[in-house]
C-alpha cells in the first residue's frame, strides 16, 4: 500500500476480521510525537473498512502509535464512536448507504471518510458525494500521515464548534426565557443606559406601554421624565435623580401622566446593572400603578383624623353639659339637653358621611367607566336636585359629543356642591355646573361653583397637595371625595383664577366606548333646573 522506500514499516500480525489495537502499553504514559495525528493529546478512533490484509496491516502500523484502530469489514462498526473511516472501493460500494447515513447522523460534526484506491483507477464523480479524500496507493507515509492528520484536526475543530454552538444555544434558550418573562411581566419594566446623555430608555416591556399608553417607538430614546407633569412632586424627582447619579437603588412614588393625560400614581423602583468589572452599564426600572393604594392610604388617614377630631370635640361638649346637669350648674336645662342632642346628631351625621364615603370606593376601580359629558352633567343635575330640591341648578355643556373616564365622578361633584350649600340649601340658592371642551389640550373642564363664598384658599392648599398637617387640614369630606374620584378617573382638580372660589375638574378626553357610552344628546347645552 505504501511507498516503503520512503518510510518502511512491518506488519503487526493483525488477523483478518475485526481487530482493535492501541500503541499504549498497559500502565505506560501516552506519548504523542510532535506533529503526530493526535496533536491535542487525545486519541482518535479510526475505522478501517478494508478487505486487503496487507493494506490493513500497514495502515494499522502507521496509525496505531497515536490512535485506536479498528480493522473490519463489518459496517456495524460505523455506529460506534469513530472519528475517521478509511474504506476501499469494494466496501464503499457495499456499505455506501451506511456511510451516507453515518455522515448525516454525525452532523453538525464533521465525519471524514477516506477512500484507498489504486492510482491507475479513475474516481467516479459520484464518489465525492461520500468521501472527503482519495488516497492512491502506493503512497508516501509522510504524505498520508499529513492528510489524515488534517482530517482529524477538522474533526476536532468541528467537535469544539459543535460544543460551543450547544453552549450558545443553551445560553440563548435561557435568554429567550428571560426575555419572555420580562416582556410578559405584569408590571412595567424599563432599561436605560447611563453612558449616554440623560439616561435614555433603550427598552420597555408591554406592561410599560399599557401603563403609560405610549407605543414603544414613542418611548425608546427618551428620558422617563416625559411622564411627569404639574402634579409630580419635585422632592421625589430629586431623590430619584440623586440615587441614579450615585448609582444606588431607589424607590419613589411619583405622580405620572399617560399619553391621554390621565394622572396616576407610579411606584418607581430603579437599580443599577453592573458588568463583571463592577461598572454600571444600565439602569433597570420597575413601574407599578399604585393609584388605588395611595388613595386608600389617604382616605384612611383623612377619615381617621376627621373621626378622631370631631368625635373628641363632640364628646367634650356632651361631657361638659352632662357635668353641668349633674351639678345643677346649668341655668337652662332644656338648652343643655338640646346641645347634647345636637352633638349626638352631628356624630350620627358624621358616621353616615363616613359610611357614604366607604360605599363609594368599596367597589370602585379606577378608569373603569367611559361616559359622555352630557350624560355626566345630567347625573350631576339629578343628584343635586334630589338632595336639594329648592336649589337652582344651572348646567351648561359642549355641543359636540365628547367622552371622559368617570367612575364615581358625578357622585363626587354632587357631594362637593352639597358641601358648598352646607346647612342652607333653601329656596334662592344657586349652583352651576359648566363643562367646556378644550380641543387643543384634549381636556374637558367642568367648573363647579355656588352663589356663596365657595372654597377657601386654605382648604384648596390642603386638597391641592393631598397632604394634611395638624395645622393645615379640612374637615369637609365632600371636597376630599371629589378629589379622590377625580384622581381615580385620571383627572385633576384645578383652582381657576377669580374671586368666586369655584373649582374645576379637568378630565382627559377619551374615545367613545363600543356601546356608545350613553345618550350624547341628554343634557346637552344650557339648561337650568329649579
Amino acid at each position: 500500500m505504501t511507498d516503503e522506500s520512503s518510510d518502511a514499516g512491518t506488519p503487526d500480525g493483525s488477523e483478518p476480521g475485526a481487530v482493535s489495537q492501541s500503541a499504549r502499553q498497559a500502565g505506560g504514559p501516552s506519548i504523542v510525537p510532535p506533529g503526530g495525528l493526535a496533536a491535542d493529546g487525545s486519541e482518535p478512533h479510526v475505522l478501517l473498512l478494508l478487505r486487503d490484509d496487507r493494506n490493513r496491516r500497514l495502515l494499522s502500523e502507521l496509525l496505531a502509535p497515536e490512535t485506536t484502530v479498528t480493522a473490519t469489514t463489518d459496517a456495524a462498526w460505523l455506529d460506534e464512536d469513530v472519528d475517521l473511516c478509511i474504506v476501499d472501493r469494494q466496501l464503499l460500494a457495499r456499505h455506501r448507504d451506511a456511510l451516507v447515513t453515518r455522515r448525516a447522523t454525525a452532523e453538525p460534526l464533521f465525519f471524514p471518510i477516506v477512500l484507498i484506491d489504486r492510482d491507475d483507477t479513475p474516481t467516479p464523480p459520484e464518489t465525492w458525494a461520500v468521501v472527503d479524500e482519495v488516497v492512491s496507493v502506493p503512497a508516501s507515509r509522510v504524505a498520508l500521515r499529513a492528510r489524515l492528520r488534517n482530517l482529524l484536526v477538522r474533526r476536532r475543530q468541528s467537535r469544539r464548534l459543535a460544543d460551543r454552538e450547544a453552549e450558545l444555544e443553551m445560553v440563548l434558550a435561557e435568554l429567550r426565557v428571560r426575555d419572555r418573562a420580562i416582556t410578559e411581566a405584569p408590571i412595567g419594566i424599563s432599561i436605560a443606559g447611563p453612558t449616554d446623555v440623560d439616561n435614555p430608555l433603550v427598552y420597555v416591556n408591554d406592561a410599560f406601554c399599557g401603563l403609560t399608553g405610549y407605543d414603544r417607538s414613542e418611548i425608546v430614546g427618551r428620558n422617563c421624565r416625559f411622564l411627569q407633569g404639574r402634579g409630580t412632586d419635585e422632592q421625589a424627582v430629586r431623590e430619584l435623580r440623586r440615587a441614579i447619579d450615585a448609582a444606588e437603588p431607589v424607590s419613589v412614588d411619583l405622580v405620572n401622566y399617560t399619553r391621554d393625560g390621565e394622572r396616576f400614581w407610579n411606584e418607581v423602583d430603579v437599580a443599577p446593572v453592573r458588568d463583571d468589572d463592577g461598572e454600571v452599564t444600565h439602569f433597570i426600572g420597575f413601574q407599578t400603578d399604585v393609584t388605588e393604594r395611595k388613595l386608600h392610604e389617604q382616605r384612611v388617614s383623612v377619615l381617621n383624623r376627621v373621626l378622631r377630631h370631631n368625635l373628641r370635640n363632640e364628646l367634650n361638649i356632651i361631657d361638659g353639659y352632662i357635668e353641668a346637669l349633674a351639678t345643677d350648674e346649668a341655668r337652662d336645662r332644656d338648652d343643655a339637653v338640646e346641645r347634647i342632642e345636637a352633638s349626638v346628631g352631628r356624630l350620627v351625621q358624621l358616621g353616615e358621611e363616613v359610611r357614604h364615603v366607604d360605599r363609594i370606593f368599596s367597589d370602585l376601580s379606577s378608569n373603569d367607566t367611559v361616559q359622555s359629558v352630557s350624560s355626566l352633567l345630567e347625573e350631576i343635575r339629578s343628584g343635586i336636585t334630589a338632595q336639594c330640591p329648592d336649589v337652582t341648578v344651572h348646567v351648561d355643556g359642549p355641543d359636540d359629543p365628547v367622552y371622559v373616564s368617570t367612575g364615581a365622578l358625578s357622585i363626587g361633584c354632587v357631594d362637593y356642591l352639597a358641601m358648598l350649600l352646607g346647612g342652607d340649601p333653601g329656596d334662592g340658592r344657586r349652583v352651576s355646573v359648566v363643562a367646556t371642551h378644550d380641543t387643543a389640550a384634549e381636556l374637558v373642564r367642568i367648573e363647579l361653583a355656588d352663589d356663596g363664598t365657595g372654597l377657601t384658599e386654605a382648604e384648596w392648599a390642603v386638597v391641592e397637595t393631598g397632604y394634611e398637617t395638624p395645622l393645615e387640614h379640612t374637615d369637609r369630606l365632600g371636597l376630599w371625595v371629589l378629589r379622590w374620584v377625580t384622581t381615580m378617573a385620571g383627572g385633576e382638580l384645578v383652582r381657576p383664577e377669580g374671586p368666586d372660589g369655584g373649582l374645576q375638574v379637568q378630565c382627559p378626553v377619551r374615545d367613545p366606548p363600543a356601546d356608545g357610552g350613553g345618550d350624547p344628546e341628554t343634557g346637552r347645552g344650557d339648561a337650568t333646573t329649579t
